[in-house]
């Protein structure tokens, strides 16, 4: 039974339909170890934690146009794998073009499953192709680098989050309009109040200098922060 699948640029909402009726699903993620040299010793020290890796998750998607007719058929599997190769690129911003970042795609599948994160990995075998040459099947196995779930540091009192950048208020700025323009969505003006301990939104002066976490850590922060007002 077909079953389908979307995932979904959620920089510009644009959506790519899937055949998706997997056997198995790949979840993995890594940790680092790190065992320092010790000379003269009888046996190797202990290992030392150094960090955890993201969890990424592997899947095979099924683009199919052998079943229909026309123009749309012989061009429907080259601009899903067009799309796909796409959204590998980062993400231009002209306010911050030294740090670019990749767009954030969510992948949904019915009730049960959905993953945000981006495009690590792509790689396409084409199975089948129509008279003229033109590929009408073609399988895509996609790596999906999850966004993290927990921001460390988040809490304005727990040593603040690190990678920050800043920006100073003009008379015309509001948290909602700087949001827009460093992050692309307004809605994360939240995530600004939070990470700047910002009492009004309303009320930021002119020259305050606000500093800006990471876009990851700023959604991680809106959706964890709630209204601060």
């Amino acid at each position: 039974m077909t079953t389908f699948a979307l995932l979904r640029n959620n920089h510009d909402q644009s959506l790519l339909t899937c055949e998706f009726n997997p056997s198995t699903v790949k979840l993995a993620k890594s940790t680092s170890w790190q065992t320092p040299r010790a000379k003269n010793a009888k046996d190797h020290p202990k290992p030392q934690f150094v960090g955890t890796g993201p969890q990424t998750l592997t899947i095979n998607l099924l683009f199919n146009a052998f079943d229909r007719t026309g123009a749309p058929a012989a061009t429907a599997v080259p601009e899903a794998v067009k799309t796909l190769f796409a959204w590998t690129c980062p993400v231009k911003n002209p306010q911050d073009p030294l740090h670019p970042q990749p767009p954030v795609i969510s992948f949904e599948w019915g009730a049960n499953a959905m993953v945000t994160g981006f495009l690590q990995n792509v790689e396409i075998e084409y199975l089948l192709f129509n008279p003229a040459g033109a590929p009408v099947r073609a399988t895509a196995t996609v790596m999906i680098q999850t966004l993290p779930t927990e921001v460390q540091g988040t809490n304005p009192t727990s040593g603040g989050i690190t990678g920050r950048r800043s920006v100073q208020t003009s008379q015309a700025d509001s948290l909602a309009s700087i949001a827009q323009r460093e992050y692309g969505d307004a809605a994360l003006w939240r995530a600004v109040a939070i990470a700047n301990d910002v009492e009004d939104p309303g009320r930021v002066p002119p020259g305050t200098r606000l500093l800006l976490p990471p876009r990851a850590q700023a959604v991680a922060l809106a959706a964890v922060g709630g209204d601060p007002r």
